[in-house]
């Protein structure tokens, strides 16, 4: 079977099956059934995950016409010559947001959180100066994104 290990095991009253070499074990479930990776648990509510699959297949088109990006998916974003004034809601749990520039033509794009609503940090707008320029963030808390990626260098303040 090569270098990889599974067995059931037994810690501290809770049955579960864990997997990997003897002393390095990550759980992969738990006597409820719930799911682990990389031994974190991973939420079984409904929402989260619609959440999760709306992320992977929803796109929406930013632009002066329709300026608020979406929570959850894909937000490609016609700047023109420039939008100063798109804006992100706060997150749900589970929510996975991606704004992408897809057109610019000259000047900035700017989009800033909602209504008390943190991009990453105490930051609450992000600057877009170029075609291709990406933020990839993902619910934190009530009201707080996290910055997972920065692509093209997008200007958090």
């Amino acid at each position: 079977m090569g270098n990889s290990y599974s067995h059931w095991k037994r810690v501290s009253g809770i049955f579960g099956l864990f997997v990997g070499k003897s002393g390095a074990e990550k759980q992969a479930f738990d006597e409820n059934g719930n799911l682990f990776i990389g031994g974190t648990q991973i939420s079984t509510d409904a929402a989260e995950l619609q959440a999760l699959i709306d992320s992977l297949t929803t796109v929406t088109a930013v632009s002066s016409t329709q300026k608020a990006c979406a929570i959850n998916g894909l937000n490609v974003v016609t700047g023109g010559a420039g939008l100063a004034d798109a804006t992100l809601a706060a997150p749900a749990p589970g929510a996975i947001c991606i704004i992408r520039i897809g057109s610019l033509s000259g000047g900035s794009v700017v989009v800033t959180g909602g209504t008390n609503v943190k991009l990453s940090g105490t930051k609450v707008k992000a600057t877009f100066d170029a075609v291709d320029e990406a933020l990839i963030l993902m619910y934190k808390a009530a009201n707080t994104w996290e910055v997972v990626a920065n692509i093209g260098g997008v200007v958090l303040a």
